[in-house]
């Protein structure tokens, strides 16, 4: 407990001094820079809007794209790319959401092993050759990749929910594609995508670790001007409410019911955002101390664990209650979470509920930006979702702030009980 305690105040005297730079390149290109001063280290995240929300109409196109980065450059192969991140100890790495296509990077900040390491990525982001062997060697990797998905209940109702409440959205379908939508990919594709989509006006750069503001605008400036500048991608529509009900059975061979119970949500500007937070923490955010947990699992050992949480995405994200039961439960499972939502919006929490909801965050917040990991994550965020440069400073405050009433009218707002997505996936009963 004490060691516990020297953690917190040390991780929160970090956030207290962690001082966000941000400035734009010539290229047009945002940049975040925090100074972590202790380990010889910089992280890198080159944060592109370019995720499967721009495929068009060619799913799985952005995933296949921002994969095949670091395969191939202009004047290296896989094999020496490979080689010469190794060679001084870098890690590259590339992932692609539904927002955001990333790729990033860890190396040392010993002057050698930085400049072999952030020449080999500018070279990997901004000159990448796309060749038809690696194209088909990811294709291949997809397919099974589809395949197990088939056999997973968890992944198939994530899917499946995905659908449902994204219909007609570019957020509808699968990141990786269908294997309909990759037949008809081709390596003009891939280039066509990283012209449009990978420049340096439609890029956010975040870097944190032991260098010099100087340093990290010869960097940002570097990796930028590798770019051309290209153009910001339009947004894309918002989400739509959902009209009405569904309830959506998929059948599968299994003991367990998968239940998902869901509407549109947020994204993160949204006026009602740190009332939500804390709200969903505390009625299903928080595991097994959350309301959801005490109703469901506690008071009628329905499931092992039941979550809600928003997922908080540019367009509208969701919200979504998720747990999994025996079969012949699924029903009064799926009463007893749509019962205590309601709950939840009609009667204010304890101040109980409130008081721990607020330390839990608060206390588990200085630990999320203790590492530089975590804090380029956020620099992320902030950059990509245009959230103001003191997001984290006021973090703590703007949720210690809010108050029982705040929350109840945030949910009331914002769900609506006649309008769910409830969906199975598991035997009928």
């Amino acid at each position: 407990m004490k060691f516990l305690i020297i953690l917190l105040l040390l991780t929160t005297q970090t956030q207290a001094k962690l001082n966000i730079m941000h400035w734009t390149t010539p290229e047009g290109a945002k940049v975040l820079f925090a100074q972590t001063k202790g380990l010889p280290m910089l992280d890198i995240a080159l944060n592109f809007d370019a995720a499967s929300s721009r495929d068009g109409a060619k799913f799985g196109l952005a995933t296949l794209t921002n994969s095949l980065l670091g395969t191939t450059s202009k004047y290296h192969s896989q094999e020496q790319i490979i080689e010469l991140f190794e060679s001084v100890g870098a890690q590259f790495s590339t992932h692609s959401l539904k927002d955001m296509a990333i790729v990033s990077l860890r190396t040392l900040t010993r002057q050698d092993n930085l400049q072999v390491a952030l020449n080999t990525f500018t070279e990997a982001v901004t000159q990448p050759v796309f060749k038809h062997k690696y194209l088909n060697r990811e294709k291949k990797q997809t397919l099974r990749s589809i395949k197990e998905i088939k056999q997973s209940p968890a992944l198939i109702a994530s899917l499946a929910f995905a659908k449902a409440v994204f219909a007609g959205h570019p957020y509808e379908h699968t990141k990786i594609g269908t294997k309909a939508s990759l037949a008809n990919i081709c390596i003009l594709d891939l280039t066509q995508h990283y012209q449009t989509y990978y420049v340096a006006k439609n890029l956010t750069i975040a870097l944190v670790g032991d260098i010099s503001k100087t340093k990290a605008k010869q960097i940002a400036r570097q990796i930028s001007h590798g770019l051309n500048s290209g153009k910001k991608a339009l947004s894309n529509p918002l989400v739509k409410t959902l009209k009405k009900s569904q309830n959506i059975h998929i059948e599968f061979p299994s003991k367990q019911t998968h239940l998902l119970i869901g509407q549109t949500g947020i994204n993160r500007a949204h006026s009602d955002y740190y009332s939500l937070y804390l709200g969903n923490h505390i009625l299903g955010g928080s595991g097994l101390t959350s309301i959801l947990s005490d109703d469901i699992r506690e008071q009628k050992g329905l499931a092992y664990s039941v979550v809600s949480y928003f997922t908080k995405m540019k367009s509208n994200g969701f919200f979504l209650i998720k747990l999994q039961t025996k079969n012949e439960q699924a029903n009064q499972a799926q009463k007893i979470a749509i019962k205590t939502l309601e709950n939840f919006l009609n009667y204010p929490i304890s101040n109980q509920y409130l008081q721990d909801g607020k330390d839990n965050i608060i206390g588990g917040f200085a630990l999320e930006i203790a590492s530089n990991a975590n804090i380029l994550t956020y620099l992320s965020i902030i950059g990509f979702y245009d959230l103001p440069s003191d997001y984290l400073s006021r973090f703590t405050d703007k949720i210690r702030n809010i108050s029982a009433k705040d929350i109840q009218t945030a949910f009331s707002r914002l769900i609506d009980m006649d309008k769910f997505i409830i969906l199975s996936v598991g035997q009928a009963q």
